[in-house]
């Protein structure tokens, strides 16, 4: 989630308060022109009064001929005031109650890739408690200053949460783990959700493939059906090296050093070998992204197909997660229930 933070600052950039103000649109009909569309043409809808737009309407900005920003709502004296929303050029949405062209009261900033920002703003700046988080993502409701700051909760979408003191994004002070189980580990953490400092991983680990079941007809060389796993595909999660351990546990923050996720029982061999089999029966080609949510007992309870070649071999390689067995997840020395992410990029063999 760390990715949005440094975009929430553009926020800050609108210049509608600013001591120099420059004008845009025809002479009889001026808008205020913002740092975001500086040089960019103004098109305005509705009404004009006394050389302004004013009154409700909508407002397309434009530059060599292309649309860039818009805004629907009232303008007063050329400039967004009351309730408005506005589409930015890098394809976010910001809605709320505009004063002086800025947002200010109740408000929400939707991004483009679907992260949502909900809380009250004064002069573009979210203040106090906010909400932000996307479907199918991790979710954070508490204080907020161009991040997660101050006192609040972060909701892993892949299971658990943090409850405490964050400071620029990242936590720091007194804070506790919520485990999916129900158990709760308190701590202080520093700059991370581990407890205890991780060693780090390589930049570039070892790359394993899957070779064909049985050689070529009149060959002995078996080739290569699949590949680009990072960790030893044949192999459960307990004959995995503490590294590829580590390598597998680090998509999930709430998990320590004894801790362990879910895992398929047998490795992810025969799986591998059951899409690549997918891919001669549904011509089947291109990327397959899934999340499976595993009970305390190992148990496949959901799949959730987030990206497919087609509807058809998505409902296949769905039926096909359903039925994997692994290894129950273990927090806190409990089993516990968590969602395991599968991506595989599915193509024929050379």
């Amino acid at each position: 989630m760390h990715k949005h933070f440094a975009l929430i600052g553009l926020l800050y950039l609108s210049s509608a308060g600013a001591a120099s103000v420059y004008y845009a649109g025809k002479a009889d009909c001026r808008v205020v022109e913002h740092a975001r569309v500086s040089g960019h043409a103004a098109y305005w809808s509705g009404a004009c009064i006394d050389g302004y737009a004013s009154g409700p309407g909508a407002l397309q900005w434009s530059k060599d001929g292309k649309a860039t920003e818009r805004y629907e709502g009232t303008l007063s004296k050329g400039v967004p005031e009351g309730a408005g929303i506005a589409q930015w050029a890098d394809g976010s949405l910001h809605e709320g109650n505009y004063r002086d062209g800025m947002l200010q009261g109740a408000g929400v900033v939707i991004f483009k890739d679907g992260e949502k920002l909900e809380g009250n703003f004064e002069q573009d700046k979210p203040i106090g408690n906010v909400r932000f988080g996307s479907p199918g993502d991790d979710q954070y409701e508490g204080g907020w200053q161009n991040g997660p700051e101050g006192h609040g909760t972060m909701t892993f979408f892949m299971g658990g949460a943090y409850r405490g003191q964050w400071r620029e994004g990242r936590p720091f002070g007194d804070g506790e783990i919520l485990y999916p189980n129900g158990l709760v580990l308190k701590g202080r953490f520093n700059g991370s959700f581990h407890l205890t400092a991780l060693p780090k991983l390589p930049d570039a680990p070892n790359v394993y493939t899957i070779k064909e079941q049985n050689a070529a007809l009149g060959s002995n060389i078996r080739r290569i059906a699949s590949g680009g796993f990072d960790v030893p595909p044949e192999k459960p999660y307990a004959q995995l090296t503490p590294e590829q351990q580590q390598r597998v546990k680090k998509h999930y923050a709430v998990l320590q050093d004894d801790d362990a996720p879910p895992y398929p029982e047998k490795g992810i061999l025969e799986l591998s070998r059951a899409l690549q089999s997918l891919i001669s029966y549904k011509d089947a080609i291109g990327e397959l992204h899934v999340n499976v949510s595993v009970d305390e007992q190992g148990m496949a309870q959901n799949v959730t197909l987030m990206k497919s070649p087609d509807s058809e071999s998505g409902k296949l390689a769905a039926a096909m997660f359903m039925h994997l067995r692994f290894t129950p997840g273990r927090c806190a020395g409990q089993p516990c229930a968590m969602v395991v992410p599968f991506r595989f990029t599915l193509r024929y063999k050379k």
